[in-house]
């Protein structure tokens, strides 16, 4: 399966103010299969990075396989606060609402898990949902 909508990844950049890391880039250039990310997407694999209120945040993503996994760590000493290996992960968007920015992963209707939002300006906060009685 296929994130669905597939992400759109200008709005991804626009959200992390970078780009992101191909990181097969070099092993593709290796065996010369030279693409740019953008080309693959969604059958890549990217990393977008960003440094927000004093946490480092990245988010590896491939939309075709629906895989997300999403770090934050304190920028000061390097703490590990969370990693999320989340799977079967419907799609993934942007929210602009009211002066803050979110990055939003929605789950499949069936699954225990809802919407999870990490909202990254003008703090940085996670809220998600999870109903352990869903089947």
């Amino acid at each position: 399966m296929v994130m669905e909508p597939i992400p759109d990844y200008d709005d991804l950049i626009w959200l992390f103010e970078d780009e992101p890391i191909h990181r097969y880039a070099e092993d593709e250039k290796a065996t010369g299969y030279e693409y740019g990310w953008r080309e693959l997407w969604p059958y890549t694999s990217v990393t977008f990075k960003t440094t927000r209120s004093g946490y480092e945040i990245a988010m590896d993503i491939e939309p075709g396989y629906e895989v997300v996994r999403l770090r934050l760590r304190a920028e000061s000493d390097g703490t590990g606060l969370f990693d999320l290996n989340l799977v079967g992960v419907r799609t993934v968007g942007v929210e602009r609402t009211g002066g803050r920015e979110f990055l939003r992963v929605d789950f499949p209707d069936d699954a225990p898990a809802a919407t999870l939002w990490l909202r990254m300006k003008p703090d940085v906060a996670l809220l998600w949902s999870y109903d352990a009685n869903s089947s």
